[in-house]
């Protein structure tokens, strides 16, 4: 009995091994999974995303009789230029490969207090009088009046600024009778329309320095100065618009250095009395760090990247923006000071202006420092 049990079994074992034998030689089938459209592959960026493709040392003679002003397209940027004290200030520009600069022209403005606004597109100049304030294109050389004050009332045009879009133009009108601020001036340059403000709450005995008007024009920072015993001290002030022509002060800090940002209209950045670089939230008064040390700072056109420099370090690190982080901080050029840093208009390549400082065996006794422009281009 048990013979035929072990018989039995073994032909049903051989007839499996046939069958499994019969399936391994005909034709194979795999099951292949292929991803949805919606599923993109990306990649990894690794620990650097701010690689430098490129330096250009700008010539020169681009800055050595004015001023480094900024970017008007991704790849051409300008400068003011005045042959001698008593020519009228004109504009070079610069484009790439940065070798050969030409003028700009239908420009000549009276004055070297100019600035570009922030997209490249205009100019301001104000009079030697500091009553008219004209905005200038650089397009065609258009000039158009943003704000013209009647000599008589002994007022006077002072610490325009434009906002980091380059849509408005902000201007204190003072009255030194007083030795105080009259109204903030707010110009749209899309409608071609002025507003004016009264500041309300600025502490008494404080001086206002400059200003930065928030990209919807609504608000403005203010930095401040007030001598007390120990001496003199900055503070920065926000201000926003209460619908009744009015500009109430909302929120004060003492600060080190005069730099400050706006991130979006309801958070900016400014330098603590120590370096630090705060982000405040004016929805929660939330008042958060988002580096250490910082020397100069500047955000990118589409405050998703910032270059720095710290306060004890002669180096320009790049980093990206994560909500109240910095992450990466790759430097990306050493030995120079920035003394002013701009974003390009597609947020790829930084314009630098800043000192290079000599060891002190190359030190003259006259100077030690020298001015240097370049340009660091990304991959």
């Amino acid at each position: 009995m048990k013979k035929k049990r072990f018989i039995l079994s073994l032909g049903i074992l051989s007839l499996m091994l046939m069958l499994l034998s019969s399936c391994n030689l005909g034709p194979k089938t795999e099951t292949i999974i292929i991803p949805s459209k919606e599923e993109e592959h990306t990649e990894d960026q690794g620990s650097r995303p701010f690689q430098v493709n490129k330096i250009y040392r700008l010539p020169d003679d681009f800055t050595s009789a004015g001023q480094l002003l900024g970017w008007t397209s991704t790849n051409s940027v300008v400068a003011s230029y005045r042959k001698s004290s008593t020519d009228r200030m004109m504009i070079k520009r610069l484009t790439h490969p940065y070798e050969q600069s030409e003028f700009v022209p239908g420009i000549h403005m009276e004055v070297p207090d100019i600035e570009l606004s922030p997209d490249g597109k205009y100019i301001y100049e104000i009079s030697r009088s500091r009553v008219v304030l004209n905005l200038i294109s650089l397009e065609n050389g258009k000039e158009t009046e943003v704000a013209k004050i009647n000599s008589l009332e002994q007022l006077y045009v002072q610490d325009v600024a434009w906002s980091g879009n380059g849509r408005y133009l902000g201007y204190l009108v003072v009255d030194p009778r007083v030795n105080g601020v009259t109204s903030l001036g707010v110009y749209d340059a899309e409608t071609q329309s002025s507003k004016t403000f009264k500041l309300k709450g600025i502490p008494s005995g404080k001086t206002i320095l400059k200003i930065n008007v928030s990209d919807d024009g609504r608000s403005v920072l203010l930095t401040t100065f007030q001598y007390d015993q120990s001496g003199k001290k900055n503070y920065i002030m926000m201000g926003t618009n209460t619908g009744e022509g009015e500009i109430e002060i909302q929120f004060e800090h003492q600060i080190g250095r005069e730099q400050n940002a706006w991130i979006n209209n309801n958070q900016f950045a400014f330098l603590g009395i120590d370096g630090t670089l705060y982000e405040y939230d004016r929805r929660n008064g939330e008042l958060s760090v988002l580096l250490d040390k910082v020397g100069n700072f500047k955000f990118s056109h589409d405050k998703k990247s910032i270059a720095y420099s710290l306060s004890d370090q002669d180096i320009i690190y790049a980093g990206k923006i994560q909500g109240k982080n910095v992450l990466y901080n790759e430097p990306v050029y050493r030995g120079i000071l920035p003394s002013h840093i701009y974003w390009s208009l597609d947020n790829n390549s930084l314009l630098i202006h800043g000192q290079k400082l000599f060891s002190p065996s190359q030190m003259t006794q006259t100077d030690s420092t020298v001015g240097q422009s370049f340009i660091i281009e990304f991959q």
